[in-house]
């Protein structure tokens, strides 16, 4: 059980960091990757297991935002975070509706133990799901707009520092070679001035 556990953590790892490093490279304006991750973050509230993803980027795709924002987006609940978002849907849900508060099982981790739930902890918890998946959406576009406006001024200006660098060194490169064809040229004159003069017999 905990080798699982961690090797599930593991995974989940690796993915995030690699859609850290593609959503860094994104070529997508800043409101479209914002827009794009706010509909990531709203669907990975909802119990969809395995629909997560496909739901946000098709979602994405009608709203003119970024996919792959959006794929990124709906990591924000995973295997650490999911049981504190599971009990936080819950709880806002069943507060939103007005009933009394419940203790959510341990085992939801199969569909039918979702639905012997029952109807009334089953709405609650779809009603937090949205109103929390609307929150944490707003929240994420509101931050996600200036964020990324300003990680990707800072990968143009880094990008410009190494193309200058490289243009630095490439000029100093050229300046330090022997000047082989200048010493030729110079040679070649000097030949051709002695073999024009004409001496008297």
């Amino acid at each position: 059980m905990g080798r699982s556990m961690k090797t599930s953590q593991a995974k989940w790892k690796r993915g995030l960091n690699y859609l850290w490093l593609r959503f860094l490279r994104l070529r997508a304006t800043p409101n479209e990757i914002s827009r794009g991750f706010a509909f990531g973050v709203f669907w990975g509230m909802f119990p969809l297991p395995g629909l997560q993803m496909a739901t946000a980027i098709l979602t994405a795709a009608l709203f003119r935002s970024n996919k792959l924002a959006a794929a990124a987006g709906t990591w924000l609940t995973n295997p650490v975070t999911t049981l504190p978002f599971t009990a936080l849907n819950l709880h806002v849900g069943q507060a939103v509706l007005g009933r009394e508060w419940s203790e959510l099982p341990s085992d939801l981790r199969s569909p039918d133990a979702f639905l012997a739930l029952g109807s009334e902890m089953i709405t609650s918890y779809l009603m937090g799901c949205f109103v929390v998946g609307l929150v944490a959406a707003t929240i994420s576009y509101l931050i996600g707009v200036p964020l990324v406006s300003l990680l990707q001024q800072r990968m143009q200006q880094r990008k410009l520092r190494r193309h200058r660098l490289k243009s630095s060194h490439a000029a100093e490169h050229l300046a330090s070679r022997p000047l082989k064809s200048e010493s030729l040229r110079s040679g070649a004159s000097r030949s051709a001035n002695e073999g024009s003069h004409h001496y008297p017999p």
